[in-house]
């Protein structure tokens, strides 16, 4: 096994310094962005999932593509913890999703804060909020049992407040239904404007469930900017900073190589910039993957590596109202704990006990020029033996005394350029720690000829020496280095628009309707179908929308379920 003296520094807060304008330093940016997020409910109970659908406003930005393309959400506390946040990807500026909300949470007031990394330059109170109710009917604890000043004495916030500009009618094709009765909701725009709708959002949910309640905070908040952060217009970033471990100074001009492991295997390198900040543009991956980040091999410093938090962490604190229910969100939200309860026990688990094959898919290279399969040769003493005493596309050459890689070519000007030297694909520039390898744990060299340019580098040829048992060989890995379990990109799958109920299993939706977004066309309208679930009651159907103004738009109807 490999050992590693691991650097990491997850900054509590961007490290990024003032940007330096013809040597001057810019404080303050308008990001000239903002998001606009719309749920389907706003009462949950524990383990169900939040739906939403969120729009980027971009206000000073005339080239959208130059606007952001990833959504940062977060579900918080009033004192801003985080209690848990996924990233999304915009599509034309608009993107739909979901989020969990986990078993043991504490029931309590909680807000879904939503922002754009190019957005943080503003700090915190510039971000979109939705304040939420969560109930978990298993546990005792409340949060915010003692409460500070109302939320509506000290912020401006919407509540219970509905726009009264009637835009579109909602209506249904009846009043009254029975549970499992198909439900036709008619959608007409009844008068022109000016700004037409970016979009539509429509979600059919229990009485009392919701509440408008978006969050503004006054225009005197004021935050100092003491950093920058450039926008997402490519997909998910990583950034950070390099410096000297014993002097702190920042590295200039240092090579920091970023491996992708695992699935989807990738490698990139950049040099830092005059402040030693380093900037990587990832593929859009979902899920958390394993990252390493080191340093070129230099003798004049120390490298540590310090990595910027994908999320913001800068304190803010949420005026906060004491957790209270009124009677008819008790009863509604008993209604949707005890729905959640029978769907945990009638839920069909597709996952059956089907072996799952790994698949192997190419680096990122593609497919090599040249590949050594080591067991098919007897087994030499040396991994240099293998370079120099078989007919590989890789040397072992020497130079004043120290042994460096050249990769065989009919191209000239690769003997006066250094291969990328990989092992499991994580940079090595150390030729003697890769000739240590013992032989036998080797599965393959890769080779590719040629020059190769990935990034701003380029490179000689590549050498990617690959283990049997994805463990470096047992060499150590550069002292500079850092791995990261990394959060790419959330599922963003959207909630199915049509359910179909087993016949012997009950319906338990407590969302029966959920369409994240849709458009309406100047006089036309637009049909949405769904069926009635088993819990009898009254739904409202809730109509939200914003228009290229930035006007938002809430409009309800409503509907009875009634019992067999």
């Amino acid at each position: 096994m490999y050992s590693i003296t691991c650097k990491i520094l997850l900054l509590l807060f961007s490290v990024t310094g003032p940007v330096i304008i013809n040597g001057r330093q810019s404080l303050t940016i308008q990001s000239g962005e903002r998001v606009v997020l719309f749920c389907d409910r706003t009462l949950y109970i524990a383990g169900e999932q939040i739906l939403f659908s969120a729009f980027l406003q971009t206000e000073e930005i005339s080239d959208q593509t130059r606007s952001s393309r990833v959504l940062n959400c977060e579900l918080i506390t009033s004192d801003g913890n985080q209690i848990a946040g996924n990233k999304y990807l915009f599509k034309d500026s608009y993107v739909s999703g979901h989020f969990n909300i986990s078993n043991d949470i504490i029931t309590g007031n909680y807000y879904l804060r939503a922002y754009t990394r190019v957005m943080r330059n503003n700090g915190p109170y510039y971000y979109h909020y939705t304040l939420i109710k969560i109930v978990n009917p298993y546990r005792k604890e409340v949060q915010g049992l003692t409460g500070s000043n109302s939320v509506s004495e000290i912020l401006n916030v919407e509540l219970n407040h509905e726009n009264t500009d009637k835009s579109f009618l909602v209506s249904t094709d009846k009043s009254q239904y029975f549970p499992r009765d198909t439900v036709h909701i008619l959608i007409d725009e009844i008068e022109a404007i000016e700004s037409s709708w970016k979009g539509l959002s429509l979600a059919v949910v229990p009485e009392f469930s919701v509440s408008a309640n978006r969050v503004r905070f006054p225009e005197s908040r004021k935050f100092e900017n003491n950093g920058f952060y450039y926008p997402e217009t490519r997909g998910l970033s990583i950034t950070g900073k390099l410096e000297d471990n014993i002097t702190g100074d920042p590295l200039p001009r240092t090579l920091v190589n970023l491996s992708i492991l695992g699935r989807g295997r990738d490698f990139m390198a950049m040099q830092t910039d005059s402040a030693g900040r380093f900037f990587f543009s990832l593929p859009d991956y979902t899920g958390f993957r394993d990252l390493f980040l080191c340093v070129e091999n230099i003798s004049s410093a120390d490298p540590k590596i310090l990595v910027d938090n994908d999320f913001c962490t800068i304190p803010v604190r949420i005026p906060t109202n004491i957790f209270t229910l009124t009677r008819q969100e008790r009863e509604t939200a008993c209604n949707m704990a005890v729905n959640v309860q029978l769907e945990s026990c009638f839920r069909i688990d597709s996952i059956h006990d089907a072996q799952i094959v790994p698949i192997e898919d190419q680096a990122f290279y593609g497919k090599p020029d040249d590949i050594l399969y080591i067991d098919n040769y007897i087994q030499l003493p040396t991994l240099e033996e293998y370079f120099n005493g078989l007919p590989t596309l890789a040397k072992v050459r020497k130079r004043k005394g120290e042994k460096y890689f050249r990769v065989i070519s009919e191209q000239n000007e690769l003997a006066d350029i250094n291969p990328l030297t990989l092992v499991d694909l994580v940079a090595i520039d150390d030729p003697s720690r890769i000739l240590s390898i013992p032989p036998a744990s080797i599965s393959r060299i890769e080779i590719v000829t040629g020059l190769y340019v990935k990034g701003d580098q380029t490179y000689g040829g590549i050498i990617n020496i690959i283990t049997k048992h994805g463990d470096f060989g047992g060499i150590n890995l550069p002292s500079s280095g850092v791995f990261i379990n990394y959060g790419f990109l959330s599922d963003s799958s959207r909630y199915p628009k049509t359910f179909t109920p087993l016949l012997h299993s009950p319906d338990t939706r407590n969302t029966l309707c959920w369409n994240p977004y849709f458009v309406i066309n100047k006089g036309n309208r637009v049909m949405i179908s769904f069926t009635t679930s088993d819990t009898p009651g009254r739904y409202l159907i809730i109509l939200n929308g914003i228009n290229t103004r930035g006007e938002t738009l809430r409009q309800t109807a409503a509907f009875e379920v009634l019992k067999y």
